[in-house]
C-alpha cells in the first residue's frame, strides 16, 4: 500500500427515531491520478455500489484543501451532480474539523503560551533523570497521562496535543518543578 493514495468514505445519518449514526463505508485505493474528477467518480461508484440515495445528501465533509475546488473539486462536482439530478435538498460543504483545528492553531499566535510550555516540557523531557522522575510522579499520583509530549513544529497537530497534555498535567508539572527546584519559566 506504500505510495498508494487511499480515499476513506464515511457516512453519517439520522434514523427515523432521530438517532445519529456514523459508518465507515469503504476505503478505496486510488491508483494513478487523484484529481477531483477521479475522487468524484470513486465516490459516485461507491454510492451506487451501496445503493445510497443522493437525494438525501445534505453535507459533504472533506479533508484536503484540494477537495474544495469550486469548479473541479470532488465536493463541488458532487453538489453539481445532485443539482443535475434535480435533488432539491441544499448541500453544504464543510472542511474537516481536525484540519480546521490545525489551521486555527497556526493562525492563532500563541507564542507566549507555547514558548513557556515548550520550555517546561523540554526541561523535563530533555534530561533522562528528570524524565524518569516525572514519570514516577505521574504513576504515584495516578495521573490520567503518564508522560508529556514533545512539541514538533513540523507536525500540524502537535501544537494542540502538547498544550492539552500540559494543561491536563499542570498540577503534576508544578509539583515536579517545585520538588526539583526548577524554574517555572
Amino acid at each position: 500500500m506504500k505510495d498508494t493514495a487511499q480515499l476513506a468514505i464515511l457516512i453519517r445519518g439520522v434514523t427515523a427515531a432521530l438517532q445519529v449514526y456514523e459508518e465507515f463505508l469503504q476505503l478505496v485505493p486510488l491508483h494513478g491520478t487523484t484529481t477531483g474528477q477521479d475522487i468524484f467518480d470513486t465516490v459516485l461508484q461507491c454510492v451506487k455500489q451501496h445503493s445510497l440515495d443522493l437525494s438525501r445528501l445534505v453535507c459533504v465533509t472533506y479533508g484536503a484543501p484540494a477537495m474544495s475546488g469550486k469548479k473541479k473539486g470532488p465536493a463541488s462536482l458532487l453538489v453539481r451532480h445532485c443539482e443535475a439530478a434535480r435533488h432539491t435538498q441544499p448541500i453544504h460543504k464543510v472542511h474537516c474539523i481536525i484540519h480546521q483545528e490545525s489551521l486555527c492553531s497556526k493562525s492563532a499566535k500563541l507564542t507566549d503560551v507555547k514558548s513557556v510550555a515548550v520550555k517546561v516540557v523540554n526541561s523535563i523531557l530533555s534530561r533522562s533523570l528528570n524524565h524518569r522522575q516525572f514519570q514516577a510522579l505521574t504513576d504515584e499520583v495516578n495521573a490520567h497521562y503518564g508522560d508529556l509530549l514533545y512539541f514538533c513544529e513540523v507536525r500540524c497537530l502537535s501544537h494542540g496535543a502538547m498544550l492539552s497534555r500540559v494543561c491536563d498535567l499542570q498540577q503534576e508539572i508544578a509539583t515536579f518543578l517545585r520538588q526539583k527546584n526548577l524554574p517555572r519559566c
